[in-house]
């Protein structure tokens, strides 16, 4: 069948000298910068400092979901599985915690914990999301997404059960029906005989359980009458005739695998929550579990929604901040077993997968990016791909104002080849597939993208942002430079030590923030840290620099968030895990950190470094852009892309910038690193660049 027919199937406390300060609203005022606890000499000999205590003081803040820059503060999110999320904002030089009535003291506050969540800010508001439940295709304790805002004076719910236009009603169960373990009754009655509603009032909204031992439990509501509520339960997202779910009031884990995750009873004398509209948690779907970011596009603001694996990903916009709608339809439109007009395929990757036609495609979406590498201003996001008979792989899909359209997906032409098709043209298997396109960054008018894999991230770019066969080139990993995750690294049984990175644009580079696969289950194996890399000169042939590869000398630091610019320098969060999982997390880990960059006074850069291959002999040549002075530099080869064997060329000093590496055997392959000396001792390291030497017929 021509795929053209299937077009678009187939992912410090700076030690807070006055602890437990809450704030509620905060007036103008001039610029905090938080005070420094560490200082840290980088790789590429740039200063850093540490700029909080771990975890803010609480070890339970194991990650910096967001950083954001607002009326002259710096706003910190954490996750933190225990309490519930926290806000802190830098306060005189010191950290103070930020407490929001209805927000952070809610009934929800617990479950709003997800390992994802976002700030920005919006026409003179800052807006905080947070995310509810962990990844996968059970609901997992979700009640959506909440998001609020502040104008400097007050905080207001935006996408939240506490909004006061919300339609909602509260009251107390007297009675339960059909809603035992073994009744095998997919629907169950809950009763409040204090009520006196009119014939489906409630129809299409949630009920949601906010007392007792089944508290954060959620129902959907299919009907009612005065009294009495027919509700489902919905912690399933992949359910057939073969496997109905059945509404169980009972205490129960919804998977095996994670009894940590188990819901509580619900009972007669509970107090209960009505909720039915786009303003409550999660647009008014359970499954809007989490958010991956926002980005500003032609004036209005934009969500990505993630892990939802009943409906699919979805794009929410607003203008003015407080009226949301869909910008997406759901999945982007793209459902298993179909194309995006709805017409039956007839095409499985994965025979086994047929039961799951009709479910998703795009299960997230991740971060969002505005971008001109198109040539007119364009939205662009990646689209995870959940498993099914379109194929897993990460997907990528650009927005011009009016729709959607995906330009990476194995239906963009009529042929099976080049990096437009699904996973950039790898996505064959789960664990050395590009799963995910995650982050995105504009760097020498070419759009970057950083890509998610569990056997060692990649980057990849492209000059069109199109969907010709060959848009996208490797950067890193796959035939690019740069080997798998900067150091062909793996890790054990195939699981790669950088999963991918976080990519920004500073100060002229291109930076890569790192996160990091903590440990192998059933195996005692620890990292030493998430990576920070950055790279100068043409986009085509980066020269990459490492910045660190410890987290600082924080080996419990295996995640790099996304870098935000504060006051003329760049900010970085780091974690102790990263995903949406509870038991991934670092075992010495003792909550997140935040650094920041301080001078960039002894910085040592290469701005290009190149070779010329010749039959028996490969010339070398760079160029400088150092505040630091160089006393000369120092060649190393290797036969092996992860340079874990090497040899220094040079016995003295190179004092030019440029080197001769004579008597090289024709057509054999070589790595090269070029190493910086400046003159009080410090060095940085430059590539690998791979070159191959002609061979006698000069090919």
């Amino acid at each position: 069948m021509k795929k053209r027919r299937m077009h678009h199937v187939f992912q410090a406390i700076v030690f807070t000298a006055v602890f437990g300060m809450l704030v509620w609203a905060f007036p103008a005022r001039a610029v905090v910068v938080p005070f420094a606890t560490e200082t840290i000499t980088a790789e590429d000999n740039s200063t850093w400092q540490r700029v909080s205590n771990a975890g803010f003081g609480n070890a339970n803040n194991i990650a910096v979901t967001a950083l954001c820059a607002y009326d002259g503060s710096l706003y910190v999110l954490t996750r933190n599985d225990v309490e519930g999320f926290e806000l802190w904002r830098a306060t005189s030089g010191n950290w103070s915690q930020v407490t929001v009535t209805g927000f952070t003291d809610s009934v929800r506050h617990a479950f709003l914990n997800g390992g994802y969540g976002a700030m920005t800010v919006f026409d003179g508001c800052l807006y905080v999301a947070v995310g509810s439940g962990i990844e996968g295709d059970q609901l997992y304790r979700s009640v959506g997404l909440e998001m609020w805002r502040f104008d400097g004076s007050n905080w207001e719910a935006v996408i939240s059960d506490a909004r006061s236009d919300l339609d909602k009603a509260t009251g107390q169960i007297t009675g339960i029906s059909d809603c035992a373990a073994e009744d095998t009754a997919e629907t169950a009655q809950m009763t409040d005989s204090t009520k006196a509603w009119t014939t489906d009032q409630w129809a299409g909204g949630v009920l949601k359980i906010v007392s007792g031992d089944g508290t954060g439990r959620v129902f959907d509501i299919v009907e009612n009458d005065a009294t009495t509520l027919t509700i489902q339960q919905n912690e399933a997202a992949i359910e057939d005739a073969e496997n109905p779910e059945y509404t169980v009031c009972s205490a129960f884990a919804p998977d095996e695998d994670h009894p940590e995750l188990s819901v509580g009873a619900v009972a007669a004398g509970d107090s209960y929550l009505i909720t039915q509209g786009w303003q409550a948690n999660g647009f008014g779907e359970i499954w809007n579990k989490n958010l991956i970011g926002f980005a500003e596009y032609q004036g209005e603001l934009y969500l990505s929604v993630a892990h939802n694996y009943a409906q699919g990903t979805r794009i929410w916009k607003t203008a003015d901040g407080l009226a949301w709608e869909a910008s997406s339809d759901y999945s982007f439109g793209l459902k298993h077993g179909f194309d995006q007009e709805g017409n039956p395929t007839d095409f499985c990757e994965v025979e086994s997968y047929r039961n799951r036609n009709g479910g998703p495609v795009c299960s997230s979406s991740t971060y969002l990016h505005k971008t001109g590498v198109t040539g007119s201003e364009t939205l662009i996001v990646g689209g995870t791909g959940s498993s099914g008979c379109n194929g897993r792989g990460a997907r990528v899909i650009s927005y011009d104002g009016t729709d959607w359209e995906f330009i990476v997906d194995y239906f963009v032409d009529e042929n099976s080849d080049g990096t437009n098709e699904n996973g950039f043209g790898d996505a064959d298997s789960f664990l050395t597939a590009n799963f995910q396109a995650w982050s995105w960054a504009d760097y020498d008018n070419y759009l970057f993208v950083g890509v998610a894999r569990p056997a060692g991230g990649r980057i990849m770019y492209t000059a069109t942002g199109g969907t010709a066969d060959d848009a996208w080139k490797y950067a890193v990993g796959g035939d690019g430079p740069m080997p798998e995750a900067f150091d062909n690294s793996g890790g054990l049984l195939g699981f790669g030590i950088n999963l991918g990175a976080h990519l920004y644009t500073y100060d002229a580079a291109l930076w890569a923030a790192t996160f990091v696969n903590t440990a192998v289950p059933g195996f005692p194996f620890r990292l030493d840290g998430a990576d920070i890399w950055r790279a100068t000169g043409d986009a085509e042939a980066l020269v990459w620099t490492r910045v660190t590869d410890t987290g600082f000398g924080h080996r419990e630091i295996v995640n790099f968030g996304h870098p935000v610019e504060f006051e003329n320098t760049l900010y970085i969060g780091g974690s102790n895990i990263f995903g949406n999982f509870t038991d991934d997390g670092a075992e010495d880990g003792n909550g997140c950190l935040v650094f920041k960059l301080v001078n960039r006074a002894d910085w040592i850069d290469l701005d290009a470094l190149q070779a010329d291959a010749e039959m028996f002999s490969i010339d070398l040549s760079w160029t400088v852009n150092s505040a630091a002075t160089i006393e000369g530099y120092n060649i190393y080869a290797s036969w092996d892309s992860s340079m874990s064997w090497k040899i220094k060329l040079n016995r003295e000093l190179i004092e030019d910038t440029s080197f001769t590496h004579a008597v090289v055997w024709p057509g054999s392959n070589w790595w090269y690193l070029v190493e910086a000396v400046a003159s009080d001792g410090a060095t940085a390291t430059f590539g690998p660049l791979p070159v191959t030497a002609k061979t006698i017929f000069g090919m």
